[in-house]
């Protein structure tokens, strides 16, 4: 499940999320992390994962970073 999807409903915002996974643990962090814009480093995945009971993963997380990047367009002309 994607962390949007979990935080949406749990009713959380970014803050009540961020207060959720620890002191140390920013709204904007949240942010990032719920848009794809970043993916969190190993030891805040485990705690996510904490807190979700398992509902948002580690792959979760990957899989919506590779979502919100844009595709590289296509090259034009065959190699020769």
């Amino acid at each position: 499940m994607k962390l949007a999807a979990y935080m949406e409903a749990q009713g959380l915002d970014d803050a009540a999320m961020a207060a959720r996974i620890g002191p140390d643990v920013s709204p904007w962090a949240v942010r990032k992390w719920r848009y794809g814009q970043r993916i969190p480093r190993l030891g805040m995945l485990k705690r996510i994962s904490d807190v979700t009971a398992g509902a948002v993963t580690a792959q979760d997380h990957f899989n919506a970073a590779s979502e919100a990047r844009a595709p590289l367009p296509e090259q034009s002309g065959a190699a020769a």
